[in-house]
């Protein structure tokens, strides 16, 4: 049994136009941000998640966490839900369970130091048996975590410090807990190329020798390749294909994917990609279907992909994709 199991999990919010008339009507509208999605993480695995904005990651991201609750659907820990784990113990569930967000700078409380930050959790979660201890615990973390002087860092402000040096509190914050599984929601889209390659290796870090099961969530497919294990793309709240990063960067397969990275940059200069362009902008997510999310905008789209959404077919061991064209 996988560590982590993702089932059917699924967020509809209710579309509410303003106009009188939909108040009274019987068939509701919904905006399906995430509509359905499987998957499944062992320990110490990194999973990518990839995608246009818009497509539903984020809001994957904050379902895991619990931030929001599914419409439908659960997240499994170890086997347990992580709704009966919330209701169970919170603390737990915390310790457990943490997120890393796009902008560190609205993680932090601008008026407290990062002494007062850092101490919070600590105190909270009852780690350290003294103030102490735990200015201790900060000083090694810090210091482990390259912010030296760390007795200079602890006394600033948040707007004193870098994007970059409060993402990487904000991983240490998260690594206190010593949680076993992290999502990391765009976490260095907001930093400048020379800090990304730092907070990347914490990451990997904590998958690798923490034994923590960590979901990246990313539109720069480059970088997901790097970091990954396994990557999912998604399409209007769909996973549309899975597999192995090598395999679904490399032979992908949904007609989707193949436009995603033909527009992503090489990392060989002398590799030349023939482009293939996205005609038109992704449906509306408020009851979409019933075929295919992406057939308005596919090249290889017959009348068939409009009458009903494709099965998931299984290209290769581990490798899926959704798509009833794929050997056309």
């Amino acid at each position: 049994m996988a560590y982590i199991e993702i089932k059917d999990a699924t967020k509809w919010y209710p579309h509410k136009s303003g106009k009188l008339r939909d108040i009274f009507r019987k068939d509701k509208s919904f905006v399906k941000a995430v509509d359905g999605v499987n998957l499944s993480m062992d320990r110490g695995e990194i999973l990518g998640v990839i995608g246009e904005s818009g497509c539903g990651k984020s809001t994957l991201g904050r379902m895991l966490t619990r931030l929001e609750d599914p419409t439908k659907g659960d997240v499994l820990v170890d086997g347990v839900s992580t709704a009966e784990l919330i209701k169970k113990d919170p603390l737990k569930f915390r310790r457990t369970v943490q997120i890393v967000f796009q902008n560190p700078f609205d993680t932090f409380t601008p008026r407290d130091t990062i002494q007062k930050i850092l101490l919070r959790p600590l105190k909270h979660h009852k780690i350290g048996s003294s103030k102490e201890e735990r200015l201790e615990i900060i000083k090694k973390a810090l210091e482990a975590g390259g912010l030296v002087p760390a007795e200079d860092i602890m006394q600033r402000y948040p707007h004193e410090l870098s994007g970059g040096q409060l993402q990487r509190i904000s991983i240490i914050r998260a690594m206190f807990l010593n949680p076993s599984f992290i999502i990391a929601d765009e976490p260095v889209s907001m930093l400048d190329v020379s800090v990304r390659a730092d907070i990347i290796n914490m990451l990997i870090d904590l998958a690798r020798n923490h034994d923590a099961s960590v979901v990246f969530i990313s539109h720069d497919i480059a970088l997901t390749r790097y970091i990954s294990d396994h990557v999912a793309v998604m399409y209007l709240g769909k996973v549309v294909e899975y597999g192995t990063a090598d395999e679904v960067i490399n032979n992908p397969k949904h007609p989707y994917t193949k436009a995603l990275i033909s527009n992503c940059a090489s990392i060989d200069p002398f590799e030349e990609l023939a482009t293939i362009a996205i005609e038109g902008e992704p449906p509306t997510p408020i009851n979409p279907g019933p075929g295919c999310y992406f057939a308005p905008r596919c090249s290889m789209a017959c009348e068939e992909c409009l009458k009903k959404y494709p099965e998931r077919y299984e290209v290769s061991p581990g490798h899926y994709a959704c798509c009833d064209r794929i050997e056309s």
